[in-house]
């Protein structure tokens, strides 16, 4: 007696989606994931906006009098931004292809592509929002105590700006970066299986306190185009924006620029002390060319008093404003972090209707919610399905990430 083949259900191809998309990403697995179940009954939609709440920050206090603090609990905001989709054709026998099968021939491809755009929007965040830098722009280092500098004090900025002691530190380097960490640290403080699997590899593993790993699509670190004598223009000023005057004409900052304002130190965020040396501020959104510029940056400036303070005063008039590299400079970046600078976010979009066969799957352990969606199309004689996710980025504890120039 014949037996009929079993056609791939919905779920099926849903959750196998999921997996495989989970297991292709790169940087994105390396972040913190949240999923949001507040919209498993009526779908979220481009433009929705889940919210992360930061822990309360408290200064230190002692002695018998009671010291009742305010509480200072935050809420940030991560707008669910882009539906994530591909989409091809297939007919009725690949569909009765085994999920293994059908895995490798169709959802591989496509979701190992779309793990990928997930990835650059992260990556492209984390150049937006890591304020921290150390290297020197224009100049890669050429020694082992060259390199392991760069590498060991991109790892002091992250442990002095409280990433917690114990947890892993995650550097995500561009082949060149890898190529240079490979020349100079491979044959360093390794166990000879370790030095035999990076020689065959080509590539670091683990290396001045942080897992390497390798990604090509990391953006150059770059100043964009500036001159003149920046200065900050009007005193005390605090918050997310600064504006100032100074600018020769025709300058444009690029997003992911890092400068200093002399006289604004960075702080201990426990003790509040002093680091002895400058807070790091990012260019977060391109400013328009001028003398005068409100720039957008990270972290927000927040002064003495404050539970959140970061910095040991609040810029002064005419602050000389100095930024890290060259007009015109680009250079070779690795970024480090701590998983909890970043986060990737997804929600549930809604399920089909309308005469479309779909399935939902929602995996919170993963961090991830996909809708596959299988429709016949008339004007084709064809079926078509589509793979859709719903996602955002935001930055977290944007301080547990720093730029590693090496070159």
């Amino acid at each position: 007696m014949a037996t009929s083949n079993r056609f791939l259900t919905m779920a099926d191809v849903s959750y196998r989606s999921a997996e495989v998309l989970s297991n292709s990403l790169g940087f994105t697995n390396k972040v913190n994931r949240g999923y949001d179940d507040r919209f498993a009954r009526t779908g979220a939609k481009i433009g929705d906006t889940t919210s992360m709440r930061l822990p309360a920050q408290f200064r230190f206090s002692n002695g018998a009098a009671i010291d009742i603090q305010a509480l200072n609990d935050k809420g940030l905001p991560l707008v669910l931004n882009k539906q994530y989709q591909r989409a091809f054709v297939m007919d009725q026998k690949d569909l009765a292809l085994s999920i293994d099968d059908f895995t490798g021939r169709y959802l591989r491809p496509a979701l190992i592509s779309m793990a990928n755009e997930i990835d650059y929007d992260g990556l492209v965040l984390a150049k937006q929002y890591a304020n921290n830098a150390v290297g020197t722009v224009g100049s890669a280092p050429n020694t082992t105590a060259g390199v392991l500098g760069v590498i060991g004090a991109a790892r002091q900025k992250l442990v002095e700006n409280l990433a917690p002691v114990g947890e892993p530190l995650n550097l995500v380097a561009t082949p060149a970066a890898m190529a240079l960490g490979f020349q100079y640290l491979t044959s360093l403080f390794n166990p000879v299986a370790d030095i035999s699997a990076g020689y065959k590899g080509g590539r670091v593993y683990n290396a001045g306190g942080f897992d390497w790993m390798e990604e090509q699509l990391i953006t150059p670190y770059t100043t964009g185009t500036y001159g003149g004598t920046p200065l900050v223009n009007g005193a005390s000023q605090s918050g997310s924006s600064l504006i100032t005057d100074g600018w020769s004409g025709g300058t444009t900052l690029d997003v992911g620029a890092v400068f200093t304002i002399a006289g604004v130190n960075a702080v201990n965020g426990q003790t509040k002390v002093s680091q002895g040396y400058l807070q790091q501020f990012t260019v977060t959104a391109k400013n328009g060319a001028g003398a005068t510029q409100t720039l957008s940056i990270s972290p927000e400036i927040i002064g003495p008093g404050d539970p959140r303070q970061n910095v040991d005063a609040l810029p002064a008039d005419n602050a000389a404003i100095t930024v890290f590299g060259a007009t015109g400079a680009s250079a070779v970046e690795a970024i480090g972090f701590h998983k909890n600078a970043f986060v990737f976010g997804t929600a549930d979009l809604p399920e089909p209707q309308d005469g479309a066969t779909g399935f939902r799957a929602s995996v919170p352990e993963l961090g991830l919610s996909c809708v596959v969606t299988k429709q016949f199309d008339i004007h084709s004689y064809a079926t078509i399905m589509r793979i859709d996710m719903l996602g955002g980025w935001a930055p977290l504890y944007s301080q547990l990430a720093v730029k590693a120039i090496l070159s």
